[in-house]
């Protein structure tokens, strides 16, 4: 039998920083990120309809996490920042 502690070892990571937010979203392409959780989809869509019926001819674009116990993988988090401007990650539960 080999018992295993339930302590790990912290590792850090190297965090980017926050930028500022933008003064307003007309013009911007909006991301979003669903982490897979329920109700996270309905509840992102629901927003990017009412995004698209205040701002008329916004840009939007959606990826989702492979997992919610996971990190978006780098391909995920690349196509973000190829195809938008400005983030909302949503969590569910």
């Amino acid at each position: 039998m080999k018992i295993c502690s339930p302590e790990g070892q912290a590792v850090s990571e190297k965090l980017l920083q926050a930028v500022s937010r933008p003064e307003r979203l007309q013009g911007l392409r909006i991301g979003f990120l669903d982490n897979t959780k329920a109700p996270v989809d309905k509840m992102l869509a629901h927003i990017d309809k009412r995004l698209q019926e205040r701002l008329p001819g916004i840009r939007t674009f959606h990826a989702s996490k492979s997992s919610m116990a996971v990190p978006a993988t780098a391909q995920v988090m690349g196509e973000l920042r190829a195809n938008a401007d400005v983030l909302i990650n949503a969590l569910g539960d």
